[in-house]
């Protein structure tokens, strides 16, 4: 029987792979983009009810917290809503293959509305972010994309939502390549400009197209005082932003170690953010309005530095409490009250250029911004797009590069590698990229065999004697009390663990000893799977077995590599003993 073919008139409307990429791109960026507006509404209207309407001094302080336990119910009922949103949309990126559970999209939608109307000192653009990045999974998997292209929509849908969350889709663009992907990938960068532009579209059709901010006086940069204020300035917005992430970083760890009931944290925070806007309630929610009065000089530079610091406390307490919301608006807000505050204090003592209070303000936000997420050219952007002014691109390099590079000096981390690592997962930034290189560590391993025995030490005693003596594995594998992995020697292990004191004392982290000698082990360093090969073969020339672990949990063995599975990997067999 013969196949029949496509006539050439079926061929033409039948779409490539790469064409269906772009058109589902579309479809995104307009879904998340009416997904945002919707969002936003949702907070105006919720702030609206809360704030606008006379509400009495008792509620304006019951109100943050009652808003900031129903988010951490909702949280409570969809895991997948908690943090920020940026963390999980990488994680979907570099761990799971661009899926995301659609639930974290209504989770995280009701509890950052809830949350950030009632006056939550946090931000919905990192949330609108997660929420496009959800929609975009969900059209994958319904799409039935391939898994390459699964990896890719994550990202496309997270520039869709932060471009329409901002009304600026350079800036959407320009985070998800320098921070969410960590690179400017060809194969993405089409699909994502398409998202970006689409939700853009959309929003504007209902919210208007107006910027974020209405326009300060900016002006061009011009003579030496002029210049060194903005050299100062950056270098300020820098050790500004470092002592930021180091005040989220030790409330995150501080509040989590209490161990609170999951509803109690963000209670209690909510309470002592509802009482310190009684007394500053500029720093209530996204503080969108507060940033457009201090572009436009109405407050005095002592009131913007009093709000600098206060917006740090309470949204570090916020959110490390574990309060769902952005991070991305607390941010601006200290740059902003940053920049003013320093355009109306620094020409009083240093030979610096007073200038239009527009101009600093917006160089100051871009420079936190660059200094708190390491985004420098999103930062520029952001400034020029938020305000609509093309003479703020030069001071907004200027202090962003500056800022940038103190940060990164003082504090190795940006605010999201921390909000990874107290999540347990070490996630790729700028510095540690997934290039299309020609093998992964993934391409390599192989599941763990006889060959490897993975030894639990939550066995007891008889149990683990039981698998050492019925395994013919050389040698084992085990995630220490010290929290690294290590390899023995089976024979050796056998021997030690006869001894049922030997084996409680190597539980605790203790080396047993055989014969009176302690037991030999080396610690091996990890991999993971999609970092390049030669990672693997740079431990291998230390140990003959590399564990494979997942990144959002060191203790998850996902396999092993050896020598011979990287020659295989490569193509080379090992050659046979001469006869």
């Amino acid at each position: 029987m013969n196949e029949r073919r496509p006539t050439p008139l079926l061929r033409a409307w039948v779409l490539t792979d790469a064409q269906r990429f772009l058109l589902l791109a579309v479809l995104i960026g307009v879904s998340t983009g009416l997904l945002v507006v919707c969002f936003h509404t949702s907070i105006e209207l919720i702030d609206f009810s809360v704030h606008d309407t006379g509400t009495a001094p008792l509620m304006r302080v019951l109100w943050p917290a009652l808003g900031a336990a129903a988010a951490a119910l909702i949280v409570r009922v969809i895991p997948a809503s908690a943090g920020s949103g940026i963390v999980q949309t990488k994680s979907a990126l570099y761990v799971s293959n661009g899926h995301i559970s659609f639930a974290a999209v209504p989770g995280k939608f009701a509890a950052c509305a809830l949350s950030i109307g009632t006056g939550t000192p946090l931000g919905p653009e990192d949330p609108a972010l997660l929420m496009g990045a959800g929609i975009a999974s969900r059209l994958g998997r319904v799409f039935n994309l391939s898994q390459r292209s699964m990896r890719l929509i994550a990202p496309t849908g997270a520039a869709a939502g932060i471009a329409a969350a901002f009304n600026t889709p350079i800036t959407g663009v320009l985070f998800v390549m320098e921070e969410v992907v960590a690179g400017f990938d060809a194969a993405v960068m089409g699909s994502i400009v398409l998202a970006a532009v689409s939700s853009v579209v959309t929003s504007r059709l209902f919210l208007g197209d107006s910027p974020l901010f209405s326009a300060p006086e900016v002006v061009a940069i011009g003579g030496w005082r002029a210049l060194l204020s903005y050299v100062v300035l950056g270098v300020t917005a820098g050790l500004f932003a470092t002592t930021y992430v180091r005040v989220m970083t030790l409330l995150r760890y501080r509040l989590g170690a209490i161990h609170l009931p999951p509803l109690v944290g963000p209670l209690c925070a909510g309470l002592m953010v509802g009482a310190v806007g009684l007394v500053w309630p500029d720093v209530l929610g996204t503080g969108y309005r507060a940033m457009d009065a201090a572009l436009h000089n109405q407050y005095a530079w002592s009131t913007m530095a009093m709000l600098a610091v206060v917006k740090m406390l309470v949204s570090g307490v916020a959110f490390g409490a574990g309060t769902p919301g952005g991070l991305f608006a607390p941010t601006l807000f200290l740059g902003v009250m940053l920049g003013g505050a320093f355009g109306g204090l620094a020409p009083g003592w240093l030979p610096v250029a007073a200038g239009p209070q527009g101009t600093l303000v917006l160089a100051g936000m871009a420079a936190m911004f660059a200094g708190v997420f390491r985004a420098p050219m999103t930062a520029v952007f952001m400034a020029f797009e938020l305000s609509g002014t093309a003479e703020s691109i030069v001071p907004a390099m200027i202090t962003a590069t500056l800022a940038f590079l103190v940060a990164r000096q003082l504090h190795r981390q940006s605010i999201l590698d921390v909000v990874a690592e107290h999540e347990g997962a070490v996630l790729p930034s700028a510095r540690l990229v997934r290039p299309d290189a020609p093998l992964h560590v993934e391409d390599a391993a192989t599941p763990v065999s006889d060959h490897v025995l993975v030894v639990n030490t939550t066995w007891s005693a008889p149990e683990a004697l039981a698998h050492i003596q019925s395994s013919s594995a050389e040698s084992a594998l085990v995630f220490g009390a010290n929290g690294r992995w290590m390899l023995l020697d089976v024979a050796a292990l056998r021997s030690a663990m006869a001894d049922e004191q030997a084996w409680e004392a190597f539980k605790t982290g203790s080396a047993p000893s055989v014969d009176g000698r302690p037991l030999e082990y080396r610690n091996v360093e990890p991999v993971y799977p999609d970092e390049w090969l030669d990672v693997a073969l740079r431990q291998l020339a230390r140990a003959p077995v590399v564990p494979v672990i997942s990144r959002l949990d060191h203790r998850h063995l996902l396999g092993v590599v050896t020598g011979d599975d990287v020659r295989r990997a490569y193509g080379f067999e090992r050659a046979s003993p001469p006869a």
